[in-house]
């Protein structure tokens, strides 16, 4: 018989790596083909960050009824080019469903939270969520703009 500990140790693992799988795909919008502006991936990752961030708070026992959002949908309207609209279509298009995806994973890694079914220690809390903010780096970090400059700092 699984105890309630190993339970939720595996289906943490399950639902966090499904969410690090999405954010794989996620990853794989900043390639050429796809057109994005700053303040999309700003938007993208303030969300990924803000969500897992509240996700954490309930399993500090701060609340109970789930009330993490299971869609995304940018709220920018910047525009661009008219010759590299479609592909700025597609890339909103693909990272608003890829979104989506990783909320309702974190939704469901929040009904972990539930002591009455599932128990955990703080470190597996702090574990679980040291790899969701770490990927979320990881992959943000694909979306900055590469360094092609290089200047001395003044003299003091």
């Amino acid at each position: 018989m699984e105890t309630r500990n190993e339970k939720f140790r595996r289906l943490a693992e399950l639902r966090l790596g499904r969410i690090l799988q999405t954010m794989n795909l996620i990853a794989n919008l900043s390639a050429p083909q796809y057109v994005y502006t700053s303040e999309d991936i700003t938007e993208l990752f303030n969300m990924y960050q803000t969500m897992g961030n509240a996700a954490q708070t309930y399993f500090q026992g701060l609340t109970r009824y789930n009330e993490m959002p299971s869609s995304f949908m940018f709220t920018n309207t910047v525009t661009v080019a008219p010759e590299l609209t479609s592909a700025h279509a597609r890339f909103r298009r693909l990272a608003e469903n890829r979104m989506s995806r990783v909320l309702r994973d974190l939704r469901l890694l929040v009904n972990l939270s539930d002591k009455s079914n599932y128990s955990y220690t703080n470190s597996e809390v702090a574990q679980l969520f040291d790899a969701y903010t770490n990927k979320g780096r990881e992959i943000a970090a694909l979306f900055a703009p590469l360094t092609t400059d290089f200047h001395f700092k003044p003299k003091d």
